[in-house]
């Protein structure tokens, strides 16, 4: 098959490809001339263009719900009328619309767990979901073994540290590196927590 029996229209390729939509049917279209090599005029370009500007940006919404900003409870979610969709920012409300074609399903994130807990999110072996999803920004520290080289920053810091030089943020910020450094000094030496 030569470059110059492939079909020009949309819906010539919409029959040629059996695809299950003309925006595939135009894609694959453009698949096969691209490794063909074939030159493709302005107008059937312009074709593919307004095929696609049509079937992906003129779906309509099937219907619009809208729900309060505190309300998160289940059941929450109220069909919404055009008003409801007008003024929803200037009275709290949050509003989505609701398609035909679903939502492409992400495919689901493994946890890792180690001593029966999720090293990523955080969750007990016997309650974690499908998904793993970590919440709070964990320290990333935390899921590596312990590094000597860590202390390095932190002892110099002090060391170089004036008598009351430092500001507010910077003493919390060496406190947290400190609190982190002594847990996990206690963690790699047992003796440490003799009485």
């Amino acid at each position: 098959m030569t470059a110059a029996s492939y079909p020009t229209t949309p819906a010539a390729a919409i029959d040629a490809s059996q695809a299950s939509s003309p925006v595939a049917a135009v894609v694959a279209i453009m698949r096969r001339l691209g490794a063909a090599g074939a030159p493709v005029s302005a107008d059937q370009v312009r074709e593919w263009g307004d095929t696609l500007m049509q079937e992906l940006y003129s779906q309509r919404p099937v219907r619009w719900e809208y729900r309060h900003q505190g309300d998160s409870g289940p059941g929450c979610w109220i069909t919404a009328t055009p008003e409801h969709v007008y003024h929803a920012h200037k009275r709290g409300w949050i509003v989505r619309a609701l398609w035909e074609a679903p939502r492409v399903q992400k495919p689901e994130r493994g946890h890792y767990f180690k001593a029966g807990t999720c090293t990523k999110c955080g969750d007990p072996q016997d309650w974690a979901g499908p998904d793993c999803v970590p919440l709070v920004n964990a320290d990333p520290r935390a899921t590596l073994p312990f590094d000597p080289r860590w202390l390095l920053e932190p002892l110099r810091c002090l060391r170089d540290a004036r008598p009351g030089g430092l500001n507010r943020y910077d003493r919390e910020h060496r406190a947290r590196q400190a609190a982190f450094l002594i847990e996990k000094l206690e963690a790699q030496y047992p003796e440490c927590k003799k009485p």
